[in-house]
């Protein structure tokens, strides 16, 4: 599975629209009703769901899942952080949208005194800023981020978790701490750091029907193995297949007292060549 940057998602999203062809607002629906029905099936039961927005393209997808939550009949709040511009064009489509509903529940924040009260029970909506951040939370948006994270409520990001950057570390940052991220097509570099563990949670990747011509053509700096890959490449070894049949391996390894990585690889090696050998077990 190839892993993308934030440039070429961006790049994937306008080659899908363009070659498809499908118009961006119909893309964000589509991943909308991703969402909203990973959400549905996970949450059956949900007492109400809070969505939290900013004004890009994240927060048109938390506003388009807001609008099919509320068409299935589960109580939803949305919170939009306002700063006095207008949202992306889509947002703004979204928002039109979602006011013609007649039990809309729509809050703006301002300062902290526009924050929600969480109750017991409610699923949170992370939509606040998606792939395209690039500078640290701060200010407002950062005491909403540490407030959603003390509240004890389940959390749910859309992308990304507010607040983490794609492509490279995130490390000391304030950002959510989700318990799912839902993200689009593809892994993410960020999903990959050791010190965004406890920021990601479980991450599940829906696929939105990018066009697949993309994925194909595209040259990327980082793959991440998967079954799919690894079958590619498998050769199954012969009875009387030798070490000189499949070539060599070089292990290049720790000094005295850190070789396990080295015993583990030789045997991983032999064990390729050799079916009469015992395979090593792990636990």
């Amino acid at each position: 599975m190839k892993i993308f940057s934030a440039e070429e998602i961006r790049l994937w999203d306008q080659y899908t629209i363009e070659h498809e062809p499908i118009l961006s607002i119909d893309l964000m629906e589509r991943a909308a009703a991703k969402c909203a029905n990973w959400l549905l099936q996970q949450y059956p039961d949900a007492v109400s769901f809070v969505i939290l927005c900013g004004k890009g393209n994240n927060g048109g997808d938390g506003l388009a899942i807001a609008r099919i939550l509320m068409e299935n009949k589960y109580p939803v709040s949305i919170y939009i952080l306002e700063f006095g511009h207008k949202g992306t064009e889509d947002f703004q489509t979204n928002l039109a949208r979602l006011n013609k509903l007649s039990n809309h529940d729509i809050h703006f924040i301002q300062t902290a005194k526009n924050f929600p009260h969480l109750q017991q029970g409610q699923i949170i909506i992370d939509a606040l800023f998606g792939s395209g951040l690039n500078r640290n939370l701060e200010g407002v948006t950062a005491d909403l981020v540490q407030h959603i994270n003390n509240g004890g409520n389940e959390i749910i990001s859309i992308d990304i978790p507010s607040g983490l950057f794609v492509d490279r570390s995130s490390k000391d940052a304030i950002s959510i701490h989700a318990d799912h991220t839902l993200s689009f097509q593809c892994y993410k570099p960020a999903f990959l750091f050791a010190e965004n563990e406890e920021s990601v949670g479980e991450i599940h990747i829906l696929d939105i029907g990018l066009h697949h011509d993309y994925y194909q053509s595209v040259v990327n700096q980082f793959e991440l193995l998967d079954d799919a890959i690894i079958h590619s490449i498998y050769k199954p070894r012969k009875k009387f297949s030798h070490k000189g049949t499949y070539g060599h391996a070089l292990l290049v390894a720790g000094s005295y007292g850190k070789i396990g990585a080295a015993i583990l690889s030789a045997k991983a090696c032999l064990c390729g060549n050799f079916k009469f050998l015992q395979k090593p077990s792990y636990t």
